[in-house]
């Protein structure tokens, strides 16, 4: 992408995120989700939601969805750990490995036995990074 583009791209999705994380706030509070790594797949989805309804597309929905789980999970009240442990999630790469899987099985494109596959790489690159750190 032209660095012109990029930077059309990154605006793009800087006037929708305000919005947006104000509506996923707002349906956080409503479905009382509180943020663990367990409800993590939940707030993903929703954000997948409310990113579709932006006027943004592809990889600029990626961006934001990715952007809005971040800023969820930092302003959460919970532990440094469970804190450390989500944010490490979404700079590895699952957060983006799971909105792919979902754009996959929407569109019929899922393939079970390379799920399996790039799910078991996800979690092996994830407990390679927390090693040693073993308290969530």
């Amino acid at each position: 992408m032209s660095q012109k583009k990029e930077e059309i791209s990154n605006l793009l999705i800087a006037v929708a995120f305000d919005t947006s994380f104000k509506k996923l706030n707002e349906e956080l509070e409503s479905r009382n989700i509180e943020i663990t790594p367990r409800s993590i797949t939940i707030v993903i989805k929703i954000c997948m939601e409310i990113a579709e309804a932006t006027r943004l597309k592809g990889k600029e929905q990626k961006v934001l969805v990715e952007r809005l789980v971040k800023k969820v999970v930092k302003d959460a009240p919970i532990s440094d750990e469970k804190e450390k442990l989500l944010l490490d999630m979404i700079e590895e790469g699952v957060v983006g490995d799971v909105i792919d899987l979902v754009i996959s099985a929407t569109k019929g494109e899922l393939d079970i036995n390379a799920v399996e596959k790039a799910a078991v790489g996800c979690c092996l690159a994830l407990l390679k990074s927390r090693k040693g750190n073993d308290k969530i």
